[in-house]
């Protein structure tokens, strides 16, 4: 009699080995996301409702690269110059991000 065999977990890698085997460059960002006690003083953690409608803030002065695996810095310099131009997302629009990369589908009610 056999015995079923696990499945061999995948390696971890980083996100700029990630990139590198698909010949892209890796370039980081990062949002703050305010965090608040719930008003109705049950003791848990809600959304800060200024999350919503405007960018949400950043941690980086601009976008990084430091853990980009490339070997063109010149070129690579000049996709964080034009990373930075792009927004940063607010709370709604960060909530489909994360959706979308956990495998969720979002339904939005009526309140």
């Amino acid at each position: 009699m056999t015995s079923p065999t696990a499945a061999a977990a995948e390696p971890y890698l980083s996100g700029g080995e990630r990139a590198a085997a698909h010949g892209a460059h890796y370039i980081e960002e990062t949002v703050r996301v305010y965090l608040m006690r719930d008003l109705a003083g049950t003791d848990t953690w809600v959304i800060d409702p200024t999350c919503f409608g405007d960018a949400l803030a950043s941690e980086y002065d601009e976008p990084q690269n430091s853990e980009c695996r490339c070997e063109t810095p010149d070129e690579c310099a000049d996709i964080v110059d034009r990373m930075d131009k792009v927004g940063l997302p607010d709370g709604e629009e960060l909530m489909f991000m994360l959706a979308a990369a956990l495998g969720y589908t979002l339904t939005k009610t009526d309140s």
